[in-house]
């Protein structure tokens, strides 16, 4: 009876090893088959591609890491130079280039233990900034807004034309009382005759009215006179209370508003882009000025995004080579005040899309941890950011002029401008393959002075195609250790069952009890471990190599 169950226990189990070793070798031919065909496919050339050969030339440009005598732009500017671009679409080179900048207010990075952060974000603003320029060139939906406005009627032009005939009027009666007053006052007749406009011609005029009022009533003045000065001194009083009420009225309208100008653009941009590219990064920090300012030189062509969509695929894609490699490129590099993302070819043809992160690494254990997690997320960020990303812009300028009645015939104005702005790049959910670190290291920052802490990651079409390929085998690997587990959980089952069989059998429990007698069990003595010596105590200094190192060579 035993011996048939574990007969059928063993051909249970023989049955299943087999069963797995058959779907194992047809699982693995399959891939062996895919990954050949994978290899033999033709890869795409881009070596004769004229925007690809233009930015590996400009990327082979070498750039001194400080000019203090130039200023951000005068660099920018010499790196276009000897590149051979301008801004703006290359037609040449089938390439658009855009400058992205931003200006942060520093009075001194040394002492700003924020600097690092600062430093960060506008490296990610002035990145926003050219990739706004870039899909703004291919699509701007742009709304614009001009508007003059001016008041249906000009009263304050039509106030002082009537002063100006009331006064014409007034003088015209003054001339006349000055002939009148002549024959009795000579002298006061002359100081009327000089008399200006304003409160003292009123007096002047008054006094002599009242003056001619009672030398008229007391002598005898032929008629024609009376007649004359009556019709004088009549309009002047009249001109004079007009003049008055004008004058209130024009006084009133001082400050009052005359003209509205305005003008409005706004622009929306939104699109994925694909392959933008960051050829050169420059910063700067003035002391007289005291601002902080970051330039992105980012450049974009159909070419860069078919690299990039090869990448996406797992295909393979050549350029002509580089003169080093990716390791060559990283190490013999100071990347203290790099940022943001670029692009490499090596020695063998092979693409790579670098990002670089940097956070400051503080005083604390606590501290340096988080810089290294930081500078990774935003290094990691760079390089999925330069691959794909969703952009959008949105963009306002305005400007404003009223013109106000000043008082004095001539108007004053005021005039203010606003600009707001949103810039953004998204992804969400994507698989990125391929992904490393290829640098992390504690370097000092040459303008700020700080100690920070500085990673590097980067992807290739290469990786992306090893990374899949390790994914594939991985799960494969799974499959099988799944299909083996089974057996094993079969196999133990099955010693379960026929244990639970013999269990349930009593003829050799029985023939054991007839035989049983006394039986002794010598005990084994137990042994001693040695404690460690409770005399030593505090820590030990120095650097430790853990035990079981591999050489790695297998």
């Amino acid at each position: 009876m035993k011996i048939f169950i574990f007969k059928e226990v063993g051909r249970i189990a023989i049955s299943l090893m087999l069963l797995l070793s058959i779907s194992t070798a047809c699982l693995a031919v399959e891939y062996n088959e895919n990954a050949a065909q994978d290899e033999q496919q033709a890869p795409l050339d881009a070596s004769h591609d004229t925007s690809v050969q233009a930015a590996q030339a400009a990327v082979a440009i070498p750039q001194p890491p400080s000019q203090p005598a130039m200023d951000i732009d005068s660099m920018v500017d010499q790196f276009l130079g000897r590149a051979g671009y301008m801004q703006g679409w290359n037609a040449k080179k089938d390439t658009f280039i855009a400058v992205g900048t931003s200006v942060l207010d520093s009075e001194d990075p040394s002492y700003d233990d924020s600097f690092m952060i600062k430093r960060s974000l506008k490296s990610m603003e002035a990145t926003l900034d050219a990739k706004a320029q870039i899909i703004e060139f291919i699509r701007t939906d742009m709304s614009v807004m001009d508007q003059a406005s001016t008041p249906g009627t000009d009263l304050n032009a039509k106030f002082k034309e009537k002063i100006d005939k009331l006064e014409r009027k007034i003088d015209n009666q003054r001339k006349k009382l000055v002939a009148l007053l002549r024959e009795v006052d000579a002298a006061e007749a002359a100081v009327l005759e000089g008399a200006t406009f304003g409160d003292r011609l009123n007096r002047l005029m008054d006094a002599a009215i009242k003056k001619l009022d009672t030398t008229y009533s007391s002598a005898q003045i032929e008629e024609k006179k009376k007649i004359k000065f009556e019709k004088a001194k009549a309009r002047y009083q009249k001109a004079r209370m007009e003049y008055s009420q004008t004058e209130a009225k024009l006084k009133a309208l001082v400050g009052s508003k005359t003209e509205t100008l305005k003008s409005s653009v706004e622009t929306m941009s939104a699109m994925p882009l694909m392959g933008g590219t960051v050829l050169a990064q420059f910063e700067e920090w003035n002391s007289e000025d005291e601002k902080f300012r970051t330039a992105i030189i980012m450049m974009w062509s159909k070419k860069m995004e078919t690299i990039v969509r090869k990448y996406i695929s797992g295909e393979k894609m050549t350029v002509p080579p580089g003169k080093m490699s990716i390791a060559e490129y990283i190490n013999n590099n100071d990347w203290s005040s790099s940022t943001g993302g670029r692009r490499f070819r090596d020695n063998e043809g092979n693409v790579y899309f670098i990002g670089i992160g940097a956070a400051a690494v503080g005083s604390s254990a606590s501290s340096e941890k988080r810089a290294r997690g930081i500078a990774s997320a935003n290094a990691k960020k760079e390089v999925a950011t330069a691959i794909f990303a969703d952009v959008s812009s949105h963009k306002k300028a305005e400007q404003m002029m009223e013109s106000y009645n000043g008082g004095t015939g001539k108007d004053t104005s005021i005039a203010a401008e606003s600009f707001a702005s949103e810039l953004s790049q998204s992804m969400k959910n994507r698989n990125i393959t391929g992904m490393q670190r290829f640098y992390s290291r504690k370097i000092k920052h040459p303008i700020s002075g700080q100690t920070i802490y500085v990673s590097i990651y980067g992807v290739s079409g290469q990786s992306a195609r090893q990374a899949l390929l390790m994914e594939e085998s991985n799960y494969l690997t799974r499959i099988m250790d799944v299909k083996s587990q089974q057996v094993h959980q079969g196999t133990k089952d099955g010693y379960e069952a026929a244990v639970q069989k013999t269990s349930a059998d009593k003829t050799s429990y029985n023939q054991a009890k007839a035989r049983s007698g006394s039986v002794s069990t010598p005990v084994a003595k137990a042994q001693s471990v040695p404690l460690a010596d409770p005399s030593s105590s505090g820590g030990a200094g120095g650097s430790y190599a853990g035990a079981g190192q591999d050489d790695a060579s297998w």
